[in-house]
């Protein structure tokens, strides 16, 4: 819902048949447009990187959403409701405000409710558990998937998991999709990992990849390895996927690793 333009319609039919009520709402609207935009892209981002191991919405930004959708429907429902600024003869338009404002106080309702299922749907398709049992994953092999979420590529992974010894889990195998950050691409290689959080063998696929903390085999390609890859951090810093900032620290990492 394009909630700034929208306002501004309203704003433009209250000036034009002198209703009050429509110009304060409708620049209400115009108010919070920005708000809904912002949300709107953390709500996309916090999909894209979700890889099953919590929920790619958390708790925080679920309310953040139902804040912003409240705050959109119940002033809109009470001024059409109770007509304020609305004079009789104009009666019929104080349903815009009750329509705008019952469609956002809906939406806030139903996405509480789908959070909700979805969270007990998880925890009960994982034991109740949680990726919270620190361990190394292997990469065994690597496919592309042809999508990209964010511009972000969502590759498939054959995985070695291989928790931590004092975690007294066994290791296992798994093939699980997931969608890479650009500063962790220069990272992947078969034989390489990244240190996880895992919930077990009874839910796979649900772990919380650490992108940040790659992880080398001893030994595994040398000198002509980390060539290549700081060859394609060179490519991604000139091509923009990453900053100054995100560069230094992928590059140091890469060394680090020699």
């Amino acid at each position: 819902m394009k909630l700034a333009a929208l306002g501004a319609v309203t704003v433009v039919i209250g000036l034009w048949l002198g209703i009050a009520g429509l110009i304060g709402t409708g620049l209400y609207w115009v108010l919070l447009g920005p708000l809904v935009r912002r949300h709107r892209a953390r709500l996309l981002a916090a999909v894209s990187a979700g890889d099953g191991a919590t929920p790619a919405v958390d708790g925080r930004t679920f309310a953040h959403g139902s804040l912003i959708w409240a705050l959109i429907g119940v002033p809109s429902l009470v001024v059409g409701t109770l007509q304020i600024g609305i004079a009789a003869e104009d009666e019929s338009w104080r349903w815009l405000p009750i329509a705008i404002g019952g469609t956002a106080t809906a939406i806030g309702l139903v996405a509480g409710v789908l959070y909700l299922l979805g969270s007990a749907a998880r925890a009960g398709t994982s034991g109740g558990g949680a990726a919270k049992t620190p361990a190394t994953i292997w990469i065994r092999a690597v496919r592309e998937t042809g999508t990209f979420i964010n511009e972000r590529p969502r590759l498939e992974f054959e995985l070695q998991v291989e928790p931590d010894a004092s975690t007294a889990m066994e290791p296992y195998g798994v093939t699980k999709k997931a969608t890479v950050p650009f500063t962790a691409i220069g990272a992947l290689r078969v034989g390489d990992g990244f240190r996880a959080l895992v919930v077990g063998p009874q839910d796979p696929t649900a772990m919380e990849i650490l992108w940040s903390e790659p992880v080398s085999t001893p030994g595994a390609g040398g000198a002509e390895g980390v060539t290549a890859r700081l060859a394609t951090l060179d490519e991604l810093r000139a091509t923009g996927a990453v900053d100054d900032q995100e560069y230094a620290e992928q590059r140091r990492r890469i060394l680090d690793s020699l």
